[in-house]
């Protein structure tokens, strides 16, 4: 598992700039999927969200269900990103914030470098969310 990585997102104006992100721990989430917690720098604005310091740690899970973001092959990899501290039932997914991608590099994720051809699914249906947030 990649302990750093970059985050940015084409399809968020929150998360259009780029973050370092570094892998605090993985988490199983409680529907058996596998997210992992990170740090970000810069933290993220958040002040419409609750967080007037900003957010300085997200929980990502991969945004199709299919790919699991411990073992993500490739880069990019697309994510859901959420706040950590969110209680969700046991049968649901953490409530997103917003789409993004995961980048081996910094200067990727300025790019937004999709050369490293993302999964069959993600290239195919980018925008169709998982069964389980329709």
């Amino acid at each position: 598992m990649q302990e750093v990585f970059f985050l940015s997102s084409m399809d968020s104006l929150r998360f259009s700039s780029v973050f370092r992100c570094e892998v605090e721990r993985p988490v199983e989430l409680p529907n058996g999927r596998h997210a992992l917690m990170v740090s970000c720098d810069p933290p993220v604005h958040g002040r419409e969200l609750g967080h007037p310091l900003g957010i300085s740690e997200l929980l990502l899970w991969s945004r199709f269900e299919d790919e699991d973001l411990w073992t993500f092959p490739a880069f990019p990899h697309f994510v859901q990103i959420c706040l950590p501290d969110v209680d969700q039932p046991a049968h649901d997914s953490p409530a997103s914030i917003a789409w993004g991608e995961i980048y081996k590099t910094e200067a990727d994720a300025r790019m937004h470098e999709l050369a490293a051809q993302p999964s069959e699914r993600a290239r195919t249906n980018p925008d169709r969310p998982r069964k389980s947030e329709r």
